[in-house]
């Protein structure tokens, strides 16, 4: 039996017992297990492939981690910033002087366009060299004005048709709810659960959920019936000073202390609630005992060097490790399709977004460049460079024009894709006219997207198996909106 029609024997059996329990209202939350119980098988796309998605918390000043290279462009960028920053001579300016940009100069090999990578600074000198040098050996690409859309819009439109623009759109946490969500709707699911649902029939281990944070909880690694299993940068957190389970170890007393917790979770009497917490709580132990064990086992750690004291490379690291774990087939967990979560805080600048100290944007995508550099050569240690893709998300960019001592919120911006299976060296989507107040942008150069979420995650869902449109359209709802479900920055 075929793992499709494993899963979907397994979706029926429980709908029988539902049934043959009598309880009406218990049908309901099953009927929405059919769509990813009964979901379309993945066709041809075969072995391991896992979507990493680096969220930048606060909303990336996108515009100044890639600009414009060419002598022309360049000058309409550094006017639309307020000028060139200087901390004497215009330190309200956004700027970075065109010479300063010539080290991580790259070019768009489809346009010939040139652009550049944020430079750093002379406390950070190295500025976003290990992601220049990924995207030069084919291995990144960009995705150029991206944003929160219900469907292609204009200026006029915009100032016409207020509900055809996004809810709540310079908002925080509504933009990065829409961001995870992938949809405008009222909806508790988001779309990497959702792609994740549809792609797990062919993990092995379903007691690991496919979708992994290591950032906390997020809406979009939940799905239907996929919710994102937390753990930390150091690991999993084991119950303090008890046996986990028979083979682990606790602490003093901590086999009595087991024992003991044993007891009470089976005395139960006639509860079913408490008689399934117990369940549920045993398969948590053992669970914890898997991963645990694999983690800390001969085959559980990288070699490769992660930078230190950045809290994105120790979450990339602890990603590696789970991926490595995850596809080793003397191991227990034997996945094919994982979602990870990562994230970065900081990037709110209205203040401070041009200093020099670890505080300001070009020290954030420092780190983020080197965490980057490090993650992709450590999944070259076990072969997965080609099956895992990373790629940015953050709910806006920022104003292109200053405030003073940073930029506000704002909307479209640029996106990166990383991986083996990325057509890299391009950028995609349309690079907007930065003047201020064009008709792509607003008085303070607040960029209309020329792509949507949707657009960038499809392709993304599509590389992980979710080929039929029906089920595209079941994920995206507003696909349908735009012209295309497939951006081609993903090979096949």
């Amino acid at each position: 039996m075929n793992n499709d029609n494993h899963s979907r024997r397994r979706f029926l059996a429980n709908l029988c017992t539902t049934l043959a329990a009598g309880g009406a209202s218990a049908l309901v939350p099953q009927l929405k297990l059919i769509g990813s119980a009964l979901a379309a098988p993945t066709g041809d796309v075969t072995g391991y492939r896992a979507l990493v998605c680096v969220y930048f918390s606060g909303g990336n000043d996108s515009w100044n981690m890639l600009m414009p290279y060419d002598a022309t462009r360049h000058a309409v960028y550094a006017t639309a910033r307020s000028g060139v920053y200087n901390a004497t001579t215009n330190a309200g300016g956004l700027a970075i002087d065109r010479t300063a940009l010539q080290p991580m100069r790259i070019v768009d090999s489809a346009t010939s366009a040139e652009y550049a990578l944020n430079p750093g600074n002379a406390n950070y000198p190295t500025g976003m060299t290990d992601l220049r040098n990924l995207y030069n050996q084919g291995k990144v690409a960009f995705i150029a004005n991206v944003g929160t859309l219900r469907r292609p819009i204009d200026k006029a439109t915009y100032n016409s048709q207020p509900a055809q623009r996004p809810p709540q759109l310079y908002s925080h946490n509504d933009q990065e709810n829409l961001w995870h969500l992938a949809q405008t709707g009222n909806v508790a699911t988001g779309w990497g659960g959702l792609v994740a649902d549809r792609v797990r029939n062919q993990n092995a281990f379903d007691t690991l959920s496919p979708c992994i944070s290591i950032a906390g909880s997020n809406r979009f690694e939940v799905g239907q019936s996929t919710f994102p299993y937390q753990m930390s940068s150091g690991g999993l957190s084991a119950l303090s000073n008890v046996y986990n389970s028979p083979n682990s170890t606790g602490g003093t007393y901590g086999a009595q202390r087991g024992g003991a917790l044993d007891l009470l979770l089976a005395d139960t009497g006639n509860s079913p609630f408490a008689n399934e917490y117990g369940r549920t709580f045993k398969r948590a132990r053992d669970l914890y005992d898997t991963v645990n064990s694999a983690l800390t086992g001969p085959t559980g750690n990288v070699t490769t060097v992660f930078p230190t004291g950045n809290s994105l490379a120790d979450q990339l690291k602890m990603v590696a490790r789970m991926i490595k774990i995850s596809r080793d087939t003397a191991l227990p967990i034997q996945h094919k399709r994982q979602v990870f979560y990562v994230r970065i805080g900081g990037f709110d600048l209205h203040d401070g977004l041009m200093a020099t100290n670890q505080n300001g944007h070009a020290a954030l995508l420092n780190r983020v460049s080197q965490a980057l550099g490090a993650f992709y050569t450590s999944l070259g240690e076990f072969g997965a460079q080609n099956e895992v893709t990373t790629f940015s998300m953050s709910e806006f960019a920022r104003t292109l024009s200053s405030n003073g001592n940073g930029s506000d919120h704002a909307w479209g911006g640029v996106q990166f894709v990383m991986g083996g299976a990325v057509n890299g060296g391009r950028l995609y989507g349309a690079f907007p006219n930065q003047a201020l107040d064009n008709p792509i942008s607003f008085s303070r150069g607040q960029t209309i997207p020329s792509t949507s979420v949707e657009q960038m995650g499809a392709t993304l869902a599509r590389w992980m198996g979710v080929t039929n449109t029906n089920e595209l359209a079941a994920i995206f709802p507003n696909l349908i909106n735009f012209p295309t479900d497939n951006l081609g920055f993903m090979q096949a």
